[in-house]
C-alpha cells in the first residue's frame, strides 16, 4: 500500500479511469460471454450447496478436497457465493481480476525501473485476452499473481530477510492454487533471473533457491498424483515452430470472438514491433546505462519464447501451453522496453495507447451485447427446469457468431444455477484438477473415463434411448450433425418446449 501511495497523480487518476472503464463490459450485461466461465460458476456453488438439503448434489456428486492447483477461482467463487447470487459473484471475481491486473503489471514494471506508465496502459488490452473469454478463470488471475511475486523478489532480492521471504512464499503459494503454469513459470524466472543477476556469487543464487523451497514443495507434493503424468512424456520440438511464430506476431491470444489475425492483434503486434525498435535505438544513442534490470528482464522474455517455441500444446490433459506462455512473455518484455526520453515522443505515445485502450473496449463492449443476444436465446426455458432434475446437453452449434470461443459448449451450466439440477455435460468431473466428481456408483452413459467428452462431442456414441431412463430433461440446440441423433431423440423423448434453435425435451424419468 506504501508504494502504490506514491502513484503520481495525473497517472493514478488516468489508471483509475482505465480501470473502471475495463469493468464496464462485466457490469453492463447480464452474461460473461466464456466457454468455461459458467461451468466453473456452478461447480462453486456446487461447493457452496453441498450439504444444503433443498437441493440432491450429495447424491451424486463428491468433493476432492486435495490441494491441486485451479481452487483459487472454485474457493473465491464458492466464498462469495454464500453472500451474492451466482452470476453477480461471478462478476465480482471478475471485477476483482480486472483492477488486480493492470495495479500487478503496475507494481511490477517500477520494481524494475520507474515511471513505466505508458506501458502500463498498453497492458489494459491484454486483460480481456483469448484466454480470459476461453473462461480460464484460474489461469487469468494468475497472470497478475505471476507478476506480483516477480515485481516483489526483484525489487526485494537484495535485501531479503524472514518477513520477506514468508511474503513471496506466500505470494507463489497463492499462485499454485491459481495455475500449475504460472506457479511453475515463477519458480523458473525467480530461478534464472537469480542466475543472471547474481552471476558468480554462487551463495546467492544458492539461498535464493534455499529459499524458495517452501513454496516449491506442493510441485513435488502434486505431480506423482496427477494426470499430467499419466501419459507419456512431453514431445518437445520445432515441428511448429511457423505457426507459432506467426501466432506470435500476430498476437493471436489476444483475438477471442473473431478469427485471427483481426485488427486489435495487429494494432498491438505493431505497437510492441515499435517498442522493440525505439528501445534499441534508445539503447544505442543514450549515454546513460541500461539498467540492470532491463538486460535481465530480456534474457528471461528470450528464454520463456524459446520454451514457447518448443513446448507441446498440451501436457497430459492440461492444454494451451502455447498460448499461456506467449502471454507471459510477452508482458515479462515490457520490463526491458524503455520510455521516450524526448518528452514530446512520451506524450505522443501515452496517447496513442490511451486512445487504443478505449477503442478496444468499446469493440469489445460491442461484441459482448450481440454474444448475450445469443446466450439469453439459449436460455429461454431456463424457467421451466424443474428443481433437482437431470439435464442432458445435445448441440451441433457450439459458437454462434463467435468463430475461436464456444459460448454455449457449456451453456447447459445455466439452467443448473439456483436449483440444484445436475448437468451431464459437466466436463470438470473427468479431471483431477477440479474440485468436484460424479461419485463412484453414479450412472453413467457410457462406461469411459472421458464420457462427458462424448457427450459434448459425439452424441451418436451414446444410446439415447437406453439412457432416457436416467434424465429429466435433454436440452438441444440447433440440429444434431447425425440424423441417429435426432430419430433417438423423437422416438424417446418428449418435446415441451421448441424456440428458434432451442428445444427441450422430457426424459422417461420425469414423464414417470
Amino acid at each position: 500500500m506504501a508504494f502504490f501511495s506514491r502513484f503520481d497523480t495525473k497517472w493514478s487518476l488516468l489508471i483509475g479511469v482505465l480501470i473502471v472503464a475495463y469493468l464496464l463490459p462485466i457490469w453492463l450485461f447480464s452474461y460473461f460471454p466464456t466457454q468455461d466461465g459458467v461451468s466453473h460458476v456452478y461447480n462453486s456453488q456446487i461447493l457452496t450447496e453441498y450439504n444444503n438439503p433443498e437441493y440432491q448434489f450429495r447424491d451424486s456428486y463428491e468433493i476432492n478436497w486435495y490441494p491441486f492447483p485451479n481452487w483459487f477461482s472454485h474457493a473465491s467463487l464458492a466464498v462469495l457465493m454464500f453472500v451474492f447470487p451466482a452470476l453477480i459473484a461471478e462478476k465480482i471475481f471478475l471485477s476483482l481480476y480486472v483492477i488486480l491486473f493492470p495495479l500487478a503489471i503496475y507494481y511490477f514494471l517500477n520494481a524494475v525501473q520507474h515511471d513505466r506508465h505508458a506501458l502500463v496502459i498498453l497492458s489494459f488490452t491484454f486483460i480481456y485476452n483469448y484466454l480470459l473469454l476461453m473462461g480460464f478463470y484460474n489461469f487469468a488471475v494468475s497472470v497478475p499473481l505471476f507478476f506480483l511475486a516477480l515485481g516483489y523478489w526483484w525489487k526485494h532480492k537484495d535485501e531479503m530477510n524472514v518477513k520477506r521471504i514468508v511474503l513471496l512464499n506466500l505470494l507463489i503459494i497463492i499462485t499454485y492454487f491459481a495455475h500449475l503454469i504460472s506457479y511453475a513459470f515463477i519458480l523458473f524466472s525467480i530461478a534464472l533471473l537469480a542466475v543472471f543477476y547474481f552471476k558468480q556469487n554462487f551463495k546467492r543464487i544458492l539461498m535464493t533457491g534455499c529459499y524458495l523451497l517452501p513454496a516449491a514443495v506442493l510441485l513435488i507434493v502434486y505431480l506423482p498424483t496427477s494426470d499430467l503424468l499419466a501419459g507419456g512424456p512431453p514431445e518437445f520440438g520445432l515441428g511448429r515452430v511457423g505457426e507459432l511464430f506467426a501466432n506470435l506476431i500476430g498476437m493471436y491470444v489476444l483475438v477471442a470472438y473473431a478469427g485471427p489475425p483481426n485488427w486489435i492483434s495487429i494494432a498491438v503486434s505493431v505497437l510492441f514491433l515499435f517498442l522493440v525498435v525505439a528501445t534499441i535505438w534508445q539503447n544505442r544513442r543514450n549515454t546513460t546505462a541500461e539498467h540492470p534490470g532491463q538486460k535481465a528482464f530480456l534474457y528471461l522474455a528470450i528464454v520463456l519464447l524459446g520454451l514457447y517455441f518448443i513446448l507441446p500444446n498440451a501436457i497430459g490433459p492440461g492444454g494451451w501451453v502455447n498460448d499461456r506462455l506467449a502471454i507471459l512473455a510477452t508482458l515479462a518484455i515490457l520490463a526491458w522496453f524503455r520510455e521516450f526520453d524526448n518528452i514530446q515522443w512520451r506524450r505522443a505515445f501515452t496517447a496513442v495507447v490511451t486512445l487504443f485502450a478505449l477503442v478496444n473496449l468499446v469493440y469489445i463492449g460491442v461484441l459482448f451485447k450481440g454474444l448475450n443476444t445469443e446466450i439469453r436465446e439459449f436460455n429461454a426455458f431456463v424457467e421451466r427446469v424443474e428443481k433437482n432434475s437431470v439435464i442432458l446437453p445435445i448441440y451441433s452449434d457450439p459458437s454462434g457468431s463467435s468463430e475461436r470461443v464456444g459460448i454455449f459448449v457449456n451453456a447447459a451450466n445455466y439452467y443448473c444455477l439456483d436449483n440444484g439440477c445436475i448437468n451431464l455435460g459437466n466436463y470438470e468431473i473427468q479431471f483431477d484438477y477440479f474440485p468436484v466428481r460424479f461419485n463412484a456408483d453414479f450412472e453413467t452413459p457410457l462406461d469411459e473415463k472421458e464420457w462427458v467428452q462424448v457427450v459434448h462431442w459425439q452424441p451418436e456414441r451414446i444410446d439415447l434411448c437406453d439412457y432416457a431412463d436416467n434424465v429429466d430433461y435433454l436440452l438441444l440446440w440447433d440440429t444434431p450433425d447425425e440424423p441417429i441423433v435426432t430419430e433417438a431423440i423423437e422416438a424417446c423423448y418428449t418435446l415441451i418446449a421448441s424456440e428458434g434453435k432451442l428445444k427441450l425435451y422430457q426424459g422417461k424419468r420425469t414423464a414417470r
